[in-house]
Parts: structure tokens; sequence; C-alpha cells
């Protein structure tokens, strides 16, 4: 891919999480910025959290694959 459609992929993905977090805020009546930075950082964790587990999983299966 060229930079430029990798630079549209981040920004998007960056203004779902943006849009998921104002959602997720407003959602529970308190509109802080610390609300905002709560709400943010458990949304990237509980999303990083099955993608790295995939990910570990992924790459066990294909090393085991390799020593085949």
């Amino acid at each position: 891919m060229k930079k430029i459609e990798w630079l549209i992929v981040v920004l998007l993905i960056a203004m779902g999480l943006m849009c998921l977090t104002v959602s997720g805020t407003m959602m529970w009546g308190t509109e802080s910025i610390e609300s905002y930075l709560k709400t943010f950082i458990q949304i990237c964790f509980w999303m990083c959290l099955p993608i790295s587990i995939i990910g570990i999983v992924y790459f066990v299966f294909i090393k085991k694959r390799k020593d085949k």
C-alpha cells in the first residue's frame, strides 16, 4: 500500500475511535475530559485485548506449522 493509503486508514480508525469514545462518554452523562480519557483508554484496552490474543494464537500456529 502507498503511504497515502496508510494515512487514510489511520485517520479513519482514529475518527472511529473518537466517535465511539464520544458516544460512550455522552451515554453516562458526564462530559469532562477526565471521563473522555477514561472511556478512551477502556475502549483501546478492550479492542487491543482480543486482537493481541488472536495475534499470539496465530503466531504460535504458524510457528508450529513451520516446525513440521
